[in-house]
């Protein structure tokens, strides 16, 4: 049981996406753009932190300022999840803060803390854009043999010594976008959270397939 000491809210690389950064941007009333800009760094994937304690940049006198809305990590804590290339699912428990005042016991299971932690959209939307990022990367392997392993991760590094409030890729700007992709299709931006992935995956799925014709693949 979280007893808000916020240890844990510090000297953490919190990894987001474009789900939770949307989420995050509906929090604090501004859109996405906004969001990345302000609020992250390593290309938009991750939360900043402070540079005097390191603590998170949402982290407040009383604790985290945008709990109802917070990252699939900081719900998932302490445990850490896997996904095998096979699609099996398994958690682990992570190394608390050695100075934690959190409560841990033995009494509870996986299933009804991911529940209570409300876990299952953010577990759907991370397999969602899962998919297309698997399509994106198969796309890219066969227009480019060479793209192996080795300048993924090569990649990935880059990726995190971009400047604060720099974005690796538009994509992650859910706003940006889907307003682009609607006014090119005569569409109306929806409000939705829903609607606005939907028509977000919709948009990099288009831009996938127009990659795929242009190459022949």
């Amino acid at each position: 049981m979280c007893n808000a000491c916020n240890r844990c809210c510090h000297n953490k690389a919190i990894r987001i996406g474009p789900y939770e950064g949307l989420r995050l941007s509906r929090r604090l009333g501004i859109t996405t753009t906004e969001f990345f800009t302000r609020y992250t760094e390593a290309g938009g994937t991750v939360l900043q932190t402070r540079p005097d304690d390191h603590g998170c940049v949402f982290l407040g006198p009383r604790g985290c300022t945008v709990h109802p809305d917070r990252p699939l990590a900081c719900r998932l804590y302490p445990l850490a999840r896997w996904i095998s290339p096979e699609g099996d699912e398994s958690f682990g428990h992570l190394t608390p803060h050695p100075q934690t005042a959190g409560t841990y016991g033995t009494a509870g299971v996986v299933d009804d803390f991911l529940t209570v932690q409300g876990l299952a959209p953010y577990f759907a939307m991370a397999e969602r854009y899962g998919e297309l990022y698997d399509r994106m990367v198969a796309i890219l392997e066969r227009i480019d043999p060479s793209h192996d392993v080795d300048e993924r991760s090569a990649r990935r590094a880059d990726v995190d010594e971009m400047d604060p409030g720099t974005m690796a890729t538009i994509w992650f700007d859910i706003d940006a976008t889907v307003g682009a992709y609607c006014h090119t299709h005569g569409k109306t931006v929806p409000t939705e959270i829903d609607a606005l992935v939907d028509l977000h995956l919709q948009a990099v799925a288009a831009w996938l397939d127009g990659v795929e014709a242009q190459h022949g693949s």
